[in-house]
C-alpha cells in the first residue's frame, strides 16, 4: 500500500515547477490532492518564463497515475480566499492531512529601485501567503490531531544574494515563522518544518538566470553551469523532484520526531556570496 494512502494535500504553486512536482509526489504515494494556483491556466501566471500549462494538466497527470485530484484557484495572499480554499478542500475530501506552502514570487533590481508595489507583492506572496495558508488549514489538522506542514523556503533566507532584498527578506522570514508555528502545534501531534532548496531548475530559476545574464552580459546557461555545477559539493543540478522527494521525507507517520526545522535542499552549496564570486 502506498505510504500515504487515505491522506489529503495541499499544494500550492501548483501549476507550474516545484509545486506540481510536490503534487505528484505525494498522488504517486497515494494522497488525494489538492491544486492551488493564482489561475487555471498556467500561462495568465505572471511567472515569467513559466512554460508549463498549469493546473489542468497537473490534474490530468494524477489522474492519469490513479489518483485524486482538485484545482483551486487562489491568491494566496488574500484571506478570503484562502479561508474560501481550505472550505472547499474540506468539503471535497473531508479532510486535510499535509499542507505544502510552495507557492512564491521573485523579481530582481537593486534595493533602491524596488517599489512599493514588489516589496508588498513579494512579501504578501511569499510570507503572507504561508501564514495565511497555514492559518485556515492546521484547525482541521488539529480536529484529527494530526498533520504535517512544510513550508518552502528559499537558501536567500540563510545568505542572502544582491538584487533581490525584497525576496530574501521574505524567505528569512519564513524560516523563521516555521520554528515559532511549530512550537505552538507540536502539542496536537503536527510537525512544521521548512525545505530551503537551493538553485532547482524551474521556470522561475529559468528567468533568473535570464535577469543574471542580462546584467552581467553572460548567457544565462552560463549562470545554471556556474552556480549549480561548480558552487555546489555534488557539482549536480538541482531538480524539482529532488526537492520533492525531501518533502516526502517529511510527511511520513514515522517523521514526528522532525519539526522546527530548516533543511537546505540545494546540493551542498559552497561559499557564501553572489553566485559570481
Amino acid at each position: 500500500m502506498p505510504e500515504l494512502e487515505g491522506k489529503v494535500g495541499i499544494v500550492t504553486g501548483a501549476g507550474h515547477g516545484m509545486g506540481s512536482a510536490h503534487a505528484l509526489a505525494l498522488a504517486r504515494e497515494g494522497a488525494s490532492v489538492a491544486l492551488v494556483d493564482i489561475c487555471k491556466d498556467q500561462q495568465e501566471v505572471p511567472v515569467p518564463g513559466a512554460t508549463e500549462t498549469g493546473l489542468g494538466k497537473v490534474v490530468e497527470d494524477i489522474t492519469a497515475l490513479g489518483g485524486r485530484a482538485l484545482a483551486i484557484t487562489c491568491d494566496v495572499s488574500k484571506a478570503a480566499q484562502v479561508e474560501a480554499m481550505a472550505k472547499s478542500v474540506m468539503d471535497e475530501f473531508g479532510r486535510i492531512d499535509i499542507l505544502v506552502n510552495n507557492a512564491g514570487v521573485c523579481t530582481f533590481a537593486p534595493f533602491w529601485e524596488i517599489s512599493e508595489e514588489q516589496w508588498d507583492v513579494t512579501v504578501d506572496v511569499n510570507l503572507k501567503g504561508t501564514w495565511l495558508c497555514a492559518k485556515y488549514v492546521v484547525p482541521h489538522m488539529i480536529a484529527r490531531n494530526w498533520g504535517r506542514i512544510v513550508n518552502i523556503g528559499s537558501i536567500d533566507g540563510r545568505n542572502p544574494e544582491p538584487l533581490h532584498a525584497h525576496y530574501c527578506a521574505s524567505k528569512g522570514g519564513v524560516h523563521n515563522m516555521t520554528l515559532a508555528m511549530a512550537r505552538e502545534v507540536g502539542a496536537f501531534n503536527i510537525t512544521v518544518n521548512c525545505i530551503a532548496p537551493g538553485g532547482v531548475m524551474t521556470p522561475m530559476f529559468q528567468w533568473t538566470g535570464e535577469a543574471f545574464g542580462a546584467m552581467s552580459g553572460g548567457k544565462p546557461e552560463d549562470f545554471y553551469d556556474y552556480f549549480n555545477r561548480t558552487k555546489t559539493i555534488m557539482n549536480r543540478q538541482v531538480d524539482p523532484e529532488d526537492v520533492a522527494n525531501a518533502m516526502l521525507w517529511l510527511v511520513r507517520e514515522e517523521s514526528w520526531t522532525l519539526t522546527g526545522q530548516v533543511f537546505y535542499v540545494d546540493g551542498g552549496l559552497k561559499g557564501h556570496g553572489t553566485p559570481w564570486d
